[in-house]
């Protein structure tokens, strides 16, 4: 899909390159073109870049469940990887 959003883009690039400034009666036609490069390079931006998700942290129970807390490890010790964890994927 971005490849294609790409090539579309391109071809707005190619025909906006093609003298039509130079023409009076083409003017609408290049304003047309530069708003959808700019929104065509919105999607694939949007596309490329997808917006990073809420860090969900384990509760007490999954964590028992995953056999973690019964080896002596608190719940405070797994917060704190928890929270370095978090610090580290989301700088």
């Amino acid at each position: 899909m971005i490849e294609v959003l790409k090539q579309a883009r391109n071809a707005f690039v190619w025909n906006l390159n093609t003298d039509l400034d130079n023409i009076p009666a083409c003017e609408k036609w290049s304003k047309m073109l530069r708003k959808n490069i700019d929104d065509l390079n919105e999607a694939i931006s949007k596309a490329t870049h997808p917006p990073q998700r809420t860090w969900v942290g384990l509760t007490r129970i999954e964590l028992i469940k995953c056999g973690v807390l019964p080896f002596g490890m608190s719940y405070e010790l797994c917060q704190a990887i928890e929270a370095k964890l978090k610090e580290k994927n989301f700088v």
